[in-house]
């Protein structure tokens, strides 16, 4: 179950990368489903057994969350306070 977690974690990784690169051209209805594939992913990912796959899971889906929802967050809070 372990290996098979890790692997469903890397398939949702490029299932995000894939939604956010079609983010980047334009259609931001994928991005809800982005972030959803990459935070299942990112939670898959901590339980895989060590190996490639968890380390690509755990970082890939890392970096979709930080760029689609953090750094915005941050962006918009404090660095954007003007209407």
């Amino acid at each position: 179950m372990k290996k098979t977690s890790g692997i469903i974690s890397t398939i949702l990784f490029v299932v995000g990368l894939i939604c956010y690169v079609v983010i980047l051209f334009g259609n931001d209805r994928f991005l809800i489903g982005g972030v959803i594939a990459s935070a299942i992913g990112f939670v898959l990912a901590l339980f895989a057994e060590k190996g490639a796959y968890k380390r690509i899971g755990l970082f890939g889906n890392a970096m979709i969350l930080i760029v689609a929802v953090i750094f915005p967050f941050i962006v918009t809070t404090f660095f954007w306070n003007q209407p």
